[in-house]
């Protein structure tokens, strides 16, 4: 029988000067709990600041289910339909409306 071996743990003598290495490995690992029945959600995380202290970050949020659309029978008749016309060539997506986040400038040539 195989004797599986877990990685040994790094001893604090053997770890190198601390000269900009990356030491999240010595951190514990990310914790979710929940969402409980309130949709409450709990994100425990750990990582070093600016003087190399461990710091304990908790996030917690909350979810929420969002109401669902009434959607009559016959529109969902519909979505069964096959598509006809130049609808034929178009993806899923392809109507669907987007809204630009940039700023957008109109320029009117026959404005005085």
């Amino acid at each position: 029988m195989a004797h599986l071996s877990e990685p040994a743990k790094l001893r604090w003598g053997e770890l190198e000067e601390d000269d900009g290495e990356d030491l999240d490995f010595l951190l514990p690992p990310r914790q979710v709990i929940g969402p409980d029945e309130n949709g409450i959600k709990r994100v425990i995380e750990y990582k070093f600041d600016d003087d190399g202290n461990k710091v304990k970050i908790t996030t917690t949020t909350r979810t929420r289910k969002l109401a669902n659309a009434r959607v009559s029978k016959r529109a969902i008749e519909r979505r069964s339909w096959p598509k006809f016309g130049d609808a034929v060539q178009e993806d899923v997506g392809a109507r669907l409306t987007m809204v630009s986040t940039e700023e957008i400038l109109l320029e009117r040539p026959k404005a005085i």
